[in-house]
């Protein structure tokens, strides 16, 4: 089945979208073709460097005045209607999530955001993506052309490079039109999910020990202190004490952190499965009997405000220490010349 890669370069991740994609086309993607990429960019954009970063053989480069979602899918309307392909690959940031639901149901197709792999047959294609927090795969089959699928961003290993760079097959040069009086400008920014507390080497998990929010500030502010991501349990969650983004757990996120803390938290098997493929575990708690002690690899019976402030001084001496020789060193090289 002939597909089409739809890449973004009015974004800052232009080259992360490529590689992604290539790396999802050589390892989640079955029965497909895609030898195309369309590409958009603004006036100022250096056209080599665009066609360095496209994963496949050639590229149609579209040319806008502004960075709008509503110019980009007017361009891939009228160029879906040449039936270039069947399938339209986005990568799975919110550019590509909205474009391909947008496109897929404004040209009458099927429309999927966040897939994990595809498999192309006749007449279809059956899409699977996580669900239920990513603790579940979900089975889809998809029967109306043209298949417009956003791709989840950790389906697949990035592509370490893109390959040589792909030929121009055409550019487009395309104004900003009427439609688009609605549309105010926008800049992508980052929210506090990109953090990425599920790739963090280094996590503080706060439990409902913490007795309030203001014991989870205190936390937040330790984890900060120290270098640290901080996760929470549940009851921490659903008591508003902290964002449902930062949830650790079988309803939150699954963390395989180097070091995990677990401060206040009493263990319970919904949060352990969150931490169990930590690398090192290490429990506070002040109740010896909690649960989390008999799983972890170094267990702390104490109260963890106090643990948490003797490991602050601890990282902060520590940090200033290292400091300290660097200077010395770069002080006693000036001295030798």
């Amino acid at each position: 089945m002939k597909g089409v890669l739809v890449l973004n370069a009015c974004a800052d991740d232009y080259h992360e979208q490529g590689r992604l994609l290539a790396g999802f086309l050589a390892q989640r993607a079955e029965g497909m073709e895609v030898d195309t990429a369309v590409v958009f960019y603004t006036e100022k954009t250096d056209c080599a460097s665009l066609l360095s970063a496209v994963p496949v053989q050639q590229a149609l480069l579209v040319c806008l005045t502004q960075g709008r979602t509503e110019t980009m899918l007017n361009v891939l309307a009228a160029l879906e209607a040449r039936k270039m392909a069947e399938v339209y690959l986005f990568a799975g940031n919110c550019f590509g999530s909205e474009m391909a639901v947008r496109l897929g149901q404004r040209r009458g197709g099927s429309a999927m955001a966040a897939v994990d792999g595809v498999q192309c047959e006749q007449g279809c294609i059956i899409a699977t993506k996580a669900v239920y927090g990513g603790h579940m795969e979900a089975t889809f089959v998809l029967k109306r052309s043209p298949y417009c699928l956003s791709v989840a961003k950790s389906c697949a290993e990035p592509a370490a490079e893109t390959g040589e760079p792909a030929v121009l097959l055409e550019t487009l040069t395309v104004p900003e039109g009427t439609e688009n009086n609605f549309s105010a400008d926008f800049t992508l920014m980052k929210d506090e999910q990109e953090k990425n507390l599920e790739t963090a080497p280094f996590i503080l998990t706060a439990g409902r020990g913490a007795k309030s929010r203001e014991g989870i500030e205190y936390m937040a502010k330790a984890a900060e202190k120290m270098g640290a991501e901080l996760g929470v349990s549940r009851p921490v969650a659903m008591s508003a004490w902290a964002p449902l983004n930062r949830m650790v757990g079988v309803s939150g996120a699954m963390l395989k952190p180097e070091i995990c803390i677990a401060a206040g938290v009493s263990g319970a098997p919904a949060f352990y499965a969150g931490i169990e493929k930590s690398g090192l575990i290490v429990s506070v708690n002040s109740d010896p009997r909690a649960p989390i002690h008999k799983k972890a690899d170094v267990s702390i019976v104490d109260d963890w405000h106090t643990v948490l402030q003797y490991l602050c001084d601890e990282f902060i001496k520590e940090r200033d220490n290292t400091a300290g020789d660097h200077i010395s060193r770069r002080t006693g090289a000036a001295g030798e010349k």
